[in-house]
């Protein structure tokens, strides 16, 4: 056999079995392809969701921290206020207390001063002068 027509003897045992693994594999190998094209739509599909859904949730993130700061902020805000009035409480306390000790000294002079033989009315006279 001479070259060129081993050649086209090839070729044709080629595009024989072509044929022949055409007729065999043919349907399969397009259910193959439209089954691959078909995962490759679903696959993008679940990128595109899946980039939305990130998008979502990095801005619910940003909204959440933004919101925390925000309660941050109020929560000092109204624990200062509530240490101040806390403050102001224990002083007013703390200024009744001492009026309360003035007015015990002014009840034991006044005791004395009744004790000790003086009319009631000048006494009483005698305690508001010091106080003014």
């Amino acid at each position: 056999m001479t070259p060129n027509k081993a050649a086209t003897v090839t070729a044709e045992a080629n595009q024989n079995l072509e044929r022949a693994r055409e007729i065999l594999l043919g349907p399969v190998m397009r259910d193959y392809e439209n089954r691959f094209a078909s995962l490759r739509r679903d696959v993008e599909r679940l990128q595109q969701a899946l980039e939305r859904t990130n998008r979502q949730l990095a801005e619910q993130e940003s909204s959440t921290s933004r919101r925390i700061q925000e309660l941050r902020e109020e929560l000092l805000k109204q624990d200062t206020e509530l240490r101040a009035e806390l403050r102001e409480a224990i002083q007013n306390l703390v200024d009744s207390k001492v009026e309360r000790q003035t007015l015990g000294d002014l009840f034991i002079e006044l005791g004395n001063q009744v004790k000790g033989g003086g009319a009631l009315a000048d006494v009483l006279q005698e305690i508001l002068s010091t106080e003014s």
